[in-house]
Order: C-alpha cells, then sequence, then structure tokens
C-alpha cells in the first residue's frame, strides 16, 4: 500500500518506520514489510495510534512476540504495532475479597499485554508462586499467550487468567472482561475487534524451592525435546481429537525431516517446522500443505493450524 504524505503526517509525531521487514520481529524469521510499523511502550500510545488509524481508515495489525504467527512474504498492510515494548513493573497483590472458589493463599499478578511471558514465569517461580511453571520455555508475551490460550502439561492459560483489559477496536473504549466473560477453548480466546492490554492472573503462594524446581524441570523438558534453538512458531498444528498428538501422526505418515527449500520439519520434534536460513513464508506453506496431505492420507485425519498467518 502506498501511503500518502497527508497519512504519513498523522503518525509523524509517533515517528513510525515505513515499509519495514518484519522478518526480524517473528521467531519463524520470515515475512514482508509492514508499510507502518510502531512499537508502542504504554497503554495511551496504543490508543492513540489507534485513534489516528481508524481516522486515516488504516487497518490495524497487533503482533506480540512474533512466535505463533507466519508473516505472509507481501507483508502487511496499513498500520502493525508490536507490543514487545508494552511492559511495566509487575504488580504482585492479594485479592480484596476472598470468594469460595479462591484459595487464602492466592496472589494476583497483573503485567502489561507485552510482557515477556519467560520473564513472568521466571518471577513467579522467585517469588514462590505456583500455576505458571508449566509456561517455563515457551516465549513470547503475555497478552499472546493469553489470545492463543497457550498450554503445556496439561495446564492452559484459561486456568490462571483472572481479569484482562482490552482496548474494543469498534467503540475505541477500554474495558475489563472478568474470566466468566472469556470463551477459552483449545489454543483459543474468543476475542474479536480488540486488543489485550493488561493481564491479571491468580497464582498460589507456595515453597519457593519446590516451585522453582517445576519451572526448572519442565524448562529442561522443553529444551531437551523441542527445537527451541532454531527458527520456528513452535507447534504448527493442534493436537487433534483423541489419543494421538500431531507430532506423533506426522512422524507416523513419514514426514520428519521432510523439505521444501529452507523450511524442514525439525528431526527432533515432527510438529515443528523450521527456517534453516533461507526459507520463505511461501516455502513454510507449502511444506505444511504436503504434511497435511500425508496425514489425511494415511490416517484420514485434517490437521488445523495452530501458527496463525497473518498478511497479504
Amino acid at each position: 500500500m502506498v501511503l500518502s504524505d497527508n497519512i504519513k503526517n498523522m503518525f509523524a509525531s509517533f515517528a513510525p518506520e515505513t515499509q519495514r521487514a518484519m522478518d526480524r520481529y517473528t521467531s519463524f524469521r520470515v515475512g514482508g514489510s509492514a508499510d507502518l510499523l510502531m512499537l508502542p511502550q504504554t497503554v495511551e500510545q496504543v490508543i492513540a495510534l489507534v485513534k489516528i488509524a481508524h481516522k486515516a481508515e488504516l487497518p490495524v495489525t497487533i503482533i506480540g512476540g512474533g512466535t505463533n504467527i507466519l508473516i505472509s512474504d507481501n507483508g502487511i498492510r496499513g498500520l502493525v504495532m508490536v507490543l514487545t515494548r508494552l511492559k511495566q513493573k509487575i504488580e504482585q497483590t492479594k485479592p480484596s475479597i476472598n470468594t469460595d472458589d479462591e484459595s487464602p493463599d492466592q496472589i494476583y499478578l497483573t503485567a502489561l499485554a507485552g510482557e515477556s511471558l519467560g520473564r513472568l514465569c521466571r518471577y513467579a517461580a522467585d517469588a514462590g508462586l505456583t500455576g505458571l511453571a508449566w509456561a517455563a520455555g515457551i516465549p513470547g508475551t503475555i497478552g499472546g499467550a493469553v489470545m492463543m490460550n497457550a498450554g503445556a502439561f496439561g495446564w492452559d492459560m484459561s486456568q490462571i487468567v483472572k481479569q484482562i483489559e482490552i482496548l474494543d477496536l469498534a467503540t475505541l473504549e477500554t474495558m475489563v472482561l472478568p474470566v466468566n466473560d472469556l470463551q477459552f477453548s483449545y489454543r483459543k480466546l474468543a476475542l474479536e475487534n480488540s486488543i489485550v492490554l493488561k493481564v491479571r492472573l491468580g497464582l498460589t503462594k507456595a515453597d519457593t524451592g519446590t516451585v522453582r524446581d517445576e519451572f526448572y524441570r519442565n524448562l529442561k523438558t522443553k529444551q531437551s525435546t523441542q527445537p527451541v534453538s532454531q527458527a520456528s512458531a513452535g507447534c504448527f498444528f493442534k493436537n487433534p481429537p483423541g489419543d494421538k498428538s500431531a507430532g506423533f501422526l506426522i512422524e507416523q505418515a513419514g514426514m520428519k525431516r521432510a523439505r521444501c527449500n529452507g523450511a524442514m520439519v525439525s528431526d527432533l520434534h515432527a510438529n515443528f517446522i523450521v527456517n534453516h536460513g533461507n526459507a520463505c513464508a511461501k516455502d513454510i506453506l507449502n511444506l505444511a500443505g504436503q504434511v497435511r496431505k500425508r496425514v489425511y492420507e494415511k490416517f484420514g485425519i485434517n490437521l488445523k493450524k495452530e501458527v496463525k498467518t497473518i498478511g497479504d
């Protein structure tokens, strides 16, 4: 999209980058250019930028840590906001009113959406707060983790989220949504046309040594079973219903180590597609299509993507 000088002037006070390649903002290390790119540091900046984009009739795309997305080689039109700088001091508080479903040892952790999930996990472990150690080794931001209902080891975000603050893109108003108003499902939060700004988690006070041990045990498991040092977006496909994981099905279908130019199915975990340095988004999508086709031919199961594709 060619942006007029008038539109550029509307954003001038924020000094956005124009036609910025997005590969450095995703863990896949691929992606075309964003028309306008901003990395806001405050909630007020996010709101102001969205209002300008609405006035300029530009679409708005929100990216967290970029760890569960694949950006098109053609890039992203309109305004792109990467929220990795949207953070503040993590707040630790006790519930003001105890309810029947809350332990007297419950502690709230509140963070802005751009806070690193890894940092939040370590903070909780060092504070002796149990309930988040399962997320050790999961990259990305807390806002992104909530939006995709990230999970591992039988846990997911829906079990610990207490409330979120959002910006409604239709009304441009902020609102606080308690967990009872949120519709979580497997690897998804049903929240349309909104930006997560802040997240509150409900954790439980426990023995610090025990929580740290669980954290490091889970981290070690992740590091030994997943290609964490390679460029990927985590598990590419959702696990289908039943007792067979997507990784198992892909491996049994003979697709482990399958390649399409610079994209390859990991030889460590078959549900990871990795970029060996010269892949483009098209290569990754082509390889994913081959994987889905082979699994369907062998098992009659249609794998669904967990990774979200963004852009033209």
